[in-house]
């Protein structure tokens, strides 16, 4: 397993440390399963800034609260010392019926992309229009399609959208974007207007990316 610096990771390296609105169509069950496997949850806001919310088991007789609560906050004022106050912030860490909620606030997809990037996995988080992820260098050549299916589109409708919004991940995840979705790629689900699931094939070692168009 990968690691990461991510809410999702620390919380793993702590359990390996102190332990030794309006919807569209159902999601199909694998979709169901999927989306609940997913600890982490991304809403990215109008400002740019993104929200992440992880919550994952962490029974209390096992595993020491405190000293988790010390390693998240310490791995989190090292990162903002060493990148300039770069605005990172735990916004909630609660501990709770054998379950651990930690929210973190990032100023920008930029900075969350790197914080939760290492030696080890690199984790992109694209945040912006579809002009600025072409000129960043990601690969526009995909198919997606509308939330029903009904309509798809390439690479030549795709950059005729240069001020559209859009979101490209390569981790899977919950999300929620400031807007409709508008189109995905096929291994993003649409969950409810401004809501999707980033699942993927199920193959732990596919390599993923995920779309999605808003406005």
């Amino acid at each position: 397993m990968h690691k990461r610096k991510m809410a999702a990771g620390i919380l793993l390296a702590a359990l390996m440390l102190y332990g030794c609105g309006e919807k569209e169509p159902d999601m199909d069950s694998e979709t169901v399963e999927a989306a609940e496997a997913l600890t982490s949850e991304v809403e990215v806001r109008k400002d740019g800034s993104i929200v992440e919310t992880v919550v994952e088991d962490f029974p209390e007789e096992f595993y020491n609260g405190e000293n988790l609560r010390n390693m998240i906050l310490s791995e989190v004022e090292n990162y903002n010392k060493g990148h300039g106050d770069s605005g990172i912030s735990v916004d909630k860490l609660e501990q709770k019926n054998g379950a651990v909620t930690v929210q973190m606030k990032y100023p920008s997809a930029e900075v969350y992309s790197v914080y939760n990037t290492d030696e080890y996995n690199h984790m992109s988080f694209f945040s912006g229009t579809v002009s600025q992820a072409f000129d960043a260098g990601y690969p526009m050549d995909v198919m997606l399609q509308d939330p029903k299916g009904n309509e798809s589109i390439g690479k030549a409708q795709l950059l005729e959208m240069g001020e559209q919004k859009i979101v490209i991940s390569e981790n899977p995840m919950r999300i929620r974007v400031d807007g409709r979705i508008q189109y995905t790629s096929s291994n993003v689900t649409v969950s409810g207007k401004d809501e999707a699931v980033l699942a993927g094939t199920g193959e732990e070692d596919a390599a993923e990316i995920y779309y999605i168009i808003y406005k």
